[in-house]
């Protein structure tokens, strides 16, 4: 088994066949050593005291991002300037305007768009503003005096200390999603790692009573770091004046540990994780660790929980390896590579050992996020140090595809946030659809993700449905097929299936158009009320009402005057019958040595029968068939010739 090792406040491991470790940062399969590995190069700049590539961009965005705030703290102070709004009443010309701001000592700015209004903007010096205002005010030509507010973008901007540290969050449009969702308590999201621990209160009251797979105990606390930074960064309380923001504010966290303290564990102790945690509620599933080898036990767990509706998001690894890392790689489950600040494939290079980032491949790896983000370190709480050194910090980068993944998760939470009903399709569709392409093409099928479009592009148009068989009010005897018409899905996501019930019962589902399902009457006689509900990928449905009438009981019939039982005919002879039915007589025929030989539908039922074309015994019944299709025979009666 290798050792974890520990990198600027990110927990990472190393992945080997039949084991499983945090996807935080990978080795290559190929390799037992440092070599090659994101590991490796900042293990070397923490001792250098240098920062290598990729952080040395990171830091230099964070640092841009802090003037920008203190540059927009500044310009909300202002320069000692008031700018004010000046209404003009209905009618009065722009000469007259232009008069009215020169006696108060003021000159208009140009614009066409607010002189179309009655409306001038002016500057006026601070200690000047009292006396202009009053002298506007006091001018009969003047609707309104107003001082000009700041504007700016929407997004929400969290005051939380570390937030200007967090580029990764803006770089994804998070805080434009913010300003629609900050998420729900409603919304759980299982994290599948080493435990989780509520470092410096980061997760407030998110955390669940959840489960430690390592230890077989109720109490799944994170004794290496890595699970506990990827819960902050999914719902580290936002807007709170410390710490981190997460994604989603409001959602809970529920720890399930199936890594030990050096961040390894078995495919099967993951695949016990993923079916605790969707058996307990939860709508996303978050795993940010991996291995190379397949399994069928924990390919069926991940299988399990989408079946149950819950969206696995998974981690792609990092080894700059097209390689297939599981369980992301599988159908049932979300694979998120990571980006660099350009929003393109993480791909570093260290003279001393090459290459390394996230792994890659459009035909498996779906959606990107970051690749390194700023979270609590467990090391840095634990030793309390004040930041002694980058290993003891409390706050520091976490980095790989194990922090692009719950940047993901944190999403697709908002996302359910908003629109509590959406299926687990549809928190996919959402971020898939919405990703934007990366510049290299073949890094991801989708791209990197964007929040808040995330959050507006969930389809919440019902589908169509505008009939049904057979038609209203038709009677049916035993099983009758009820089908589904004029479906269609007018939202984009596709239909799903239809679910047909009867009496407010489930009866059965189909899940190719043209809907239909087989219902058994047995022995009922009564009106059935059915009702289709047909559902499109989004979890949208539309219903529609049908009646039929079940009708299992046979008709009367019998024969009124012929021939008795045993009489000898010749010539031809008549045959009279009568039939009754609630449903009412389709048919009475006639059989004769076991074959219909004529119909009658009209009542007072009477047939002829010429005898000399049967045999020397004939063998003759009359045969009763209603409109739902029941029917009834008379006992035979035997002639001679």
């Amino acid at each position: 088994m290798f050792k974890q090792r520990k990198v600027r406040g990110a927990a990472a491991g190393l992945a080997c066949v039949a084991m499983v470790a945090t996807a935080g940062i990978l080795a290559s399969s190929a390799s037992a050593d440092d070599t090659g590995t994101d590991v490796a190069s900042r293990k070397r700049a923490a001792a250098d005291g240098k920062a290598p590539a990729g952080d040395k961009k990171l830091l230099a965005a964070a640092k841009a991002a802090a003037e920008k705030s203190a540059a927009r703290k500044k310009a909300d102070v202002g320069d000692g300037s008031v700018h004010l709004v000046v209404g003009f009443k209905p009618g009065v010309e722009a000469s007259v305007a232009t008069q009215s701001l020169g006696a108060a000592g003021l000159r208009a700015k140009t614009d066409a768009a607010l002189a179309s209004l009655n409306a001038r903007r002016v500057t006026v010096p601070a200690a000047a503003s009292a006396e202009a205002i009053a002298k506007l005010r006091a001018d009969p030509d003047v609707a309104y005096v107003e001082k000009d507010g700041i504007a700016r973008a929407t997004a929400v901007t969290p005051d939380d200390t570390h937030y200007a540290d967090q580029i990764e969050l803006p770089q994804i449009t998070v805080p434009g999603a913010w300003d629609l969702t900050t998420g729900s308590a409603a919304v759980k999201v299982a994290v599948v790692d080493t435990g989780v621990t509520n470092l410096g209160g980061e997760l407030g009251d998110a955390l669940l009573p959840g489960w430690d797979f390592v230890n077989g105990d109720s109490n799944p606390a994170d004794d290496e770091g890595h699970g506990s930074a990827v819960a902050a960064l999914i719902a580290g309380r936002g807007n709170n004046g410390a710490g981190t923001a997460g994604v989603c504010w409001q959602c809970q966290i529920l720890p399930v540990k199936v890594l030990d303290s050096e961040g390894n564990g078995t495919l099967g102790t993951v695949a016990a994780g993923i079916k605790y945690a969707a058996d307990s509620g939860v709508q996303i599933i978050n795993v940010s660790l991996g291995g190379y080898s397949s399994s069928t036990v924990l390919q069926d767990a991940v299988t399990y929980a989408r079946g149950k509706g819950i969206l696995v998001v998974a981690s792609a690894g990092n080894d700059a390896l097209r390689d297939r890392l599981y369980p992301a790689a599988y159908a049932d489950a979300l694979a998120v590579g990571g980006t660099d600040i350009n929003g393109d494939w993480f791909l570093d290079y260290d003279p001393a050992t090459g290459f390394y980032g996230s792994n890659w491949g459009a035909d498996w790896v779906d959606v990107a996020a970051p690749w390194c983000t700023y979270a609590p370190n467990l090391a840095g709480f634990a030793n309390d140090s004040g930041g002694e050194d980058v290993g003891k910090d409390n706050y520091g980068y976490f980095c790989g595809t194990s922090a692009s993944a719950p940047l993901v998760s944190g999403i697709a939470a908002l996302v359910k946030s908003r629109y509590p009903g959406a299926t687990v399709w549809s928190l996919q569709n959402s971020l898939t659809k919405t990703a934007k392409q990366t510049v290299t093409t073949d890094f991801t099928a989708f791209g990197e993700v964007r929040a808040a479009t995330a959050v507006t592009t969930v389809d919440t148009t019902a589908p169509k449905i505008t009939g049904a068989t057979p038609a209203q009010s038709a009677k049916f005897r035993g099983t009758v097929t009820v089908g589904a018409t004029g479906v269609s899905d007018t939202g984009g996501a596709g239909m799903s299936y239809g679910a047909l019930y009867a009496d407010g019962k489930y009866v059965g589902r189909d899940t190719t158009t043209p809907y239909a399902v087989k219902y058994n009457s047995g022995r009922l006689n009564r009106a059935v009320k059915f009702q289709w509900k047909v559902y499109d990928r989004a979890g949208n449905s539309a219903v529609y009402n049908r009646t039929l009438i079940a009708d299992n009981k046979v008709p009367t019939v019998k024969i009124t005057s012929g021939p008795k039982n045993g009489a000898k005919v010749k010539g031809t002879v008549t045959l009279k019958a009568s039939a009754s039915d609630s449903s009412g007589i389709a048919r009475v025929e006639l059989l004769i040595n076991g074959k219909v030989v004529a119909k009658d539908t009209t009542s007072g039922y009477s047939f002829k029968i010429k005898v000399s074309k049967y045999g020397k015994k004939i063998k003759v019944q009359v045969r009763s068939v209603d409109k739902a299709g029941n029917s009834a025979t008379t006992s035979a009666r035997t002639w001679k010739r």
